[in-house]
């Protein structure tokens, strides 16, 4: 009995003492702090892109400042296995509050089609997450929307005027960290590789990592990561084990290991699982939300952004010397690549200090 029950009480204790943490952490205001806007002045739209090169329809959702005048940096979310446009909508939600343009695509052939109402549905994703199509997809589909953003910017259009694709970031969580790491320069199995210039900094949120020698397809850690050459914000948790791949937890931070170039961080959540970006907290006590790690995620996501894409050398110095750190306290361990390919800095516990 005490071997049941002891785990879900430090489970609880964690998940508690975390939501105290981000409860207790608001910014404080300073002159290069991001105005936040309320959630009813944003607007979304549903957009039903079609690639005629490759056949293949590409839905989209995109969260806005429903009103201004000033262009905006603009964000490319590809979202986990068996996923859709419409989920991590509060991540879509808090950037668009905080000055940016959040476009969420789907990626047909591994969205949530594959497993809702069929039989075997772990195989049905399991197939979707290995099939070389979807692989190949997936960051295609993504540069295929900075294509029609491209477009839209060139149009007479509300949301044309809005856009500044001089600042274009891509994030994505599970399959769609792949996704995002492929983008920003990693070779994928098969030695594929989808590089697109016209990204400026990437968030990869649980990614995953092919670590099977006996394929013909895998690619040694130090190619597959080496030519990623843009800033990245990794995030992972302690309790991070793939549900359909085989990447466990301590083998989600090998593409920050394995990454020569700087700027790179990686926050690991204690007691974080698989399934807390998506709307769950831990696999056995799922509560159906993300509250105890989502301000953390909103927060931390933001203030990368506003660093890279923003140009914000307040916020970048906040990453940079241990704000990160002390606003997170112990919930997290941050660590950091900076300045040279040597110099890898971890802190952990820091005196919380307020985000600038």
């Amino acid at each position: 009995m005490i071997r049941v029950i002891c785990p879900v009480v430090i489970a609880l204790l964690v998940a508690l003492i975390t939501l105290a943490a981000a409860a207790s952490d608001a910014p404080a205001e300073s002159p290069s702090a991001t105005t936040c806007r309320s959630v009813a002045s944003l607007k979304t739209i549903s957009l039903g892109w079609y690639d005629s090169h490759r056949c293949r329809h590409v839905p989209a959702k995109i969260y806005c400042p429903a009103a201004g005048d000033t262009r905006l940096p603009v964000i490319v979310f590809s979202p986990g296995l068996g996923r859709t446009r419409h989920d991590c909508a509060y991540l879509g939600r808090y950037w668009a509050a905080h000055g940016y343009v959040s476009v969420f695509v789907q990626h047909r052939g591994s969205d949530a089609a594959v497993w809702q109402g069929q039989f075997r549905k772990k195989e049905r994703l399991r197939a979707a997450f290995h099939s070389p199509g979807n692989i190949r997809n997936r960051p295609l589909d993504v540069s295929f929307a900075i294509d029609q953003l491209e477009r839209i910017n060139r149009e007479d259009t509300p949301l044309g005027r809005r856009l500044d694709l001089t600042r274009i970031g891509v994030a994505g969580h599970d399959f769609g960290a792949q996704t995002t790491l492929a983008i920003a320069g990693a070779v994928l199995p098969g030695g594929l590789t989808f590089a697109d210039s016209r990204v400026k900094a990437v968030i990869a949120m649980s990614a995953p990592v092919s670590l099977d020698r006996g394929s013909p397809s895998r690619v040694p850690l130090s190619a597959a990561y080496g030519k990623v050459d843009v800033p990245c914000l990794h995030i992972t948790g302690t309790n991070d084990d793939g549900i359909i791949g085989t990447t466990r937890a301590h083998q989600r931070r090998l593409p920050f290991d394995h990454i020569s170039g700087t700027d790179q961080y990686l926050i690991t959540f204690r007691g974080a699982d698989h399934l807390i970006y998506a709307g769950h907290l831990i696999k056995r006590l799922d509560t159906g939300n993300s509250v105890y790690f989502r301000s953390p995620l909103q927060r931390s996501s933001t203030a990368f952004w506003d660093a890279y894409l923003k140009g914000d050398p307040a916020r970048r110095s906040w990453l940079a010397d241990g704000g990160m750190d002390g606003s997170l306290g112990w919930t997290a361990r941050i660590e950091r690549k900076l300045e040279d390919n040597a110099h890898t800095t971890a802190t952990v516990g820091r005196p919380r200090l307020d985000l600038p």
